[in-house]
């Protein structure tokens, strides 16, 4: 056989083992992060929500009270209780870097000693991966809505390896001007195909419609996280006075209709928690 041949199957053979343990490597991203979600609720309910959220909390993750704030500070400053939160990852989707993602699934919350839930919603979760390769959380929210039943399974969501990059300029700048619609507000031509919002009072939908939430703020704190590859992100902002919204957005790829922007695959919002009225 000759060199040239030899060297065109070694090169196929490297090729279809790339393609083979890439492929594998996107599968085990997903499956692990979905993973250390149930191994965070498991958390809870074997020690304490407030033990769970410490162990499965970044160092520099985000609660928000009511504006993003650090989220070990916050738990720590909490006692251990004997209520029980519970919760589901019901749907999920990860970066095809395998280093971003998100999950939300239903919860609900049981006094101690009570028979029965007294507040029942559904949680979103931004995970993102550690140097060591473990997931952390660094962002959590959730709504009050209508008791749902935990799922067995998780519904994964958008698209692996989504194309090449796109030619025409994709990045911070354009996401972060595609963040400054104001809370609440959607349209049809914001949004990806499967699109999911989440509200409180109901159970996340696919509907592209939504009015501006009302702000009384003077503040603003905002974020965003972007994956490695580009693909993924998620932004978020709040203050007092001001509505909380958490988005995740998608990248087009170069298949896409050129000068196509940022996507919205995710939005959550709710309303501001109402300023304290003046001592008389």
């Amino acid at each position: 056989m000759g060199s040239a041949a030899v060297h065109r199957k070694t090169a196929l053979a490297l090729l279809l083992l790339w393609a083979a343990t890439s492929g594998a490597a996107r599968a085990t991203d997903f499956d692990d992060m979905v993973a250390a979600e149930r191994a965070f609720a498991a958390d809870a309910a074997a020690r304490s929500t407030r033990d769970a959220f410490l162990a499965a909390l970044a160092d520099d993750s985000l609660v928000f009270q009511p504006g993003p704030t650090s989220g070990q500070r916050t738990w720590a400053a909490r006692t251990a209780a004997k209520d029980r939160l519970e919760w589901a990852p019901a749907m999920a989707e990860v970066a095809a870097s395998g280093d971003l993602g998100y999950t939300v699934g239903p919860w609900r919350f049981t006094p101690e000693a009570a028979k029965a839930p007294a507040a029942t919603g559904w949680f979103f979760t931004i995970w993102r991966k550690q140097a060591d390769g473990h997931w952390k959380v660094l962002l959590d929210h959730g709504i009050v809505a209508p008791a749902t039943e935990f799922p067995a399974t998780v519904q994964r969501r958008g698209g692996v390896g989504m194309g090449r990059p796109p030619s025409w300029p994709v990045g911070i700048p354009e996401l972060r001007l595609a963040d400054q619609a104001p809370p609440g507000l959607l349209t049809s031509r914001m949004v990806a195909g499967d699109f999911l919002r989440l509200r409180a009072g109901q159970a996340p939908d696919g509907r592209a419609e939504g009015a501006v939430l009302p702000s009384s703020a003077t503040r603003l704190d905002t974020g965003l996280v972007l994956s490695s590859g580009g693909d993924l992100a998620a932004t978020w902002g709040g203050g007092v006075g001001s509505p909380v919204w958490i988005r995740i957005w998608r990248r087009p790829s170069a298949e896409d209709a050129p000068g196509l922007g940022w996507q919205l695959a995710v939005d959550f919002a709710v309303d501001a928690v109402p300023l304290a009225e003046p001592a008389p």
